[in-house]
């Protein structure tokens, strides 16, 4: 596979260089011999903002710090390590003597370095569209596990996070009712974007019922043209943030 990325570079040079391990260089009598350390320095700005752009495109309600997770799980030695793997890079590394002998082919610090240089070289040799293409193909975000994020926000949170996103204004709760015994009380409640009912919540607390709220509101507008749909009905109450 790494064949098909080589016959893809203009300058076959930097596709070389990208897979010079310094222990190469330290070995070599050639002077002008250089490793892969500032290809890799490239390339890992490439991947995070290539992954960042993804991410925040993809998940839209998940926050600065889920994101961050999200992209380092992603991004990660190991990760980076087995897509170079896949592409068969260990066996073109260009290694010293004592680095191939303890193993250096198989090594993650040595593979996910040689994929950051690599698309540090790829970025150099045909532009960010080429290697931001590559680095989604190679690193596949679609099927990222979402798991890491530990922190992910509730329903109230995430309507607020789409709300502003598309609006100025934020949700507000509107407490419709309340029924039964003062011990055992029922509260109705009402989440509005201007004057237009989103959602509404029942529940034993109104804490309970807003949450209820936000999560009906969620589910409803989960698509997002029928959102926007909505929130460009309300006219003149909202002015709609840019896309």
């Amino acid at each position: 596979m790494l064949e098909k990325v080589e016959h893809s570079f203009i300058d076959k040079q930097l596709f070389r260089l990208s897979l010079t391990h310094s222990s190469w260089v330290n070995e070599s009598n050639n002077r002008d011999c250089q490793s892969n350390e500032r290809l890799e320095f490239l390339g890992d700005a490439v991947i995070d903002a290539v992954i960042a752009q993804s991410l925040y495109g993809k998940y839209p309600n998940f926050t600065e710090g889920d994101l961050t997770k999200l992209r380092s799980s992603i991004v990660s030695g190991v990760s980076l390590a087995r897509v170079a793997r896949e592409l068969g890079m260990g066996n073109h590394l260009l290694l010293g003597k004592g680095e191939d002998a303890s193993g250096g082919r198989n090594k993650d610090s040595n593979l996910a370095n040689a994929f950051e240089a690599l698309v540090g070289a790829l970025f150099l040799d045909r532009g960010y569209s080429v290697a931001s293409q590559f680095v989604l193909q190679s690193l596949n975000i679609e099927s990222a596990d979402t798991s890491c994020v530990k922190s992910h926000n509730d329903s109230k949170t995430d309507l607020q996070i789409l709300v502003q996103s598309k609006t100025s204004f934020t949700p507000y709760y509107k407490l419709i009712s309340k029924d039964g015994p003062d011990h055992n009380p029922t509260f109705i409640v009402e989440v509005l974007v201007g004057d237009k009912v989103m959602g509404t919540g029942v529940g034993t607390s109104i804490n309970k019922a807003e949450t209820e709220a936000a999560a009906n509101a969620l589910t409803r507008f989960q698509n997002r043209c029928s959102f926007i749909s909505l929130v460009a009905s309300l006219g003149s109450v909202i002015t709609l943030a840019p896309v």
